[in-house]
């Protein structure tokens, strides 16, 4: 398959989200400063960073290191007024990026601000990140305030179809509900336990691996027939591009939805750029 085929097929995908990954960030380490800590401020993974930088996942990172932050929005911003619980909103703000930088849940954010999911945000309003004096890092420790049970859940765009997936086929995870997505994007939705392993169903070569923005962790595999294998959502990638994966061999882990907050990961085939059945995919 040719590379314009191929980009064709991103390109696709990214439909979904109007845009491609962004560009990679370089980043100067601080001082207390730590992979994972780095990782929740640009809203990317410690693999991903690790994979970017050629560094053993759990290394240290010095003070004044340079790093390589892939697919990441624009460098970090600084919080504004969040020792006292509240935040100034900047341009290009959401809900979603605010609830990220903060550690938080964005349904926890809408409880704590008394809106909902069709809230909007204008620059320079103030908001409230947290239930009382906690910083950015305390937050991203996993402190949050329940929210109360009137509070309406994020919305899934997604539209699903009526139609019936067969868990007996040879899917990258076992015995898996399916469910149809349809729109700008054809593929499926498939259930997994937590952190449950993801495998190749066709053997082929990594073309892609990595962030992708919309989609998380993802890696697609081109088969010898043409067919591209995207599969996305996942919690962790286990290859790099250029691997050639056999059919079994496995990939990565189910990551958890972030609408229903269940285990699962999704799968697109695309066949000469288009996206076809993953049901009638060749597989092996």
């Amino acid at each position: 398959m040719s590379c314009s085929i191929l980009k064709r097929t991103i390109l696709s995908v990214a439909a979904a989200t109007a845009s491609l990954a962004a560009a990679d960030t370089t980043h100067i380490v601080q001082k207390g400063e730590t992979l994972y800590s780095l990782s929740r401020t640009y809203g990317t993974t410690v693999e991903a960073i690790c994979a970017a930088n050629g560094i053993a996942d759990g290394s240290a990172v010095q003070a004044g290191q340079k790093l390589t932050i892939p697919g990441t929005d624009s460098a970090p911003k600084t919080s504004k007024n969040a020792n006292d619980g509240t935040y100034i909103v900047e341009k290009g703000d959401t809900w979603y990026g605010i609830a990220r930088r903060f550690g938080t849940n964005v349904n926890d954010l809408y409880a704590l601000n008394g809106v909902d999911s069709t809230a909007t945000l204008k620059a320079g309003q103030r908001i409230t990140v947290s239930g009382g004096t906690t910083s950015p890092a305390v937050a991203s420790a996993g402190t949050t305030t329940k929210p109360p049970a009137d509070v309406p859940k994020i919305q899934d765009p997604r539209t699903y179809s009526d139609k019936k997936g067969d868990p007996s086929l040879a899917w990258p995870v076992k015995s898996p509900s399916v469910t149809y997505v349809e729109g700008k994007i054809s593929g499926v939705n498939l259930s997994a336990k937590k952190d449950e392993s993801v495998t190749a169903i066709r053997a082929g070569t990594v073309m892609f691996s990595g962030t992708y923005r919309g989609f998380g962790n993802v890696v697609f595999i081109q088969s010898k027939t043409g067919h591209i294998y995207a599969y996305t959502g996942l919690g962790t990638v286990k290859v790099s591009k250029g691997d050639y994966c056999v059919f079994g061999a496995q990939i990565g882990t189910a990551g958890v939805d972030s609408y229903t907050a269940k285990p699962q990961m999704s799968l697109m085939v695309f066949q000469n750029g288009l996206p076809i059945d993953p049901a009638k995919a060749p597989r092996g």
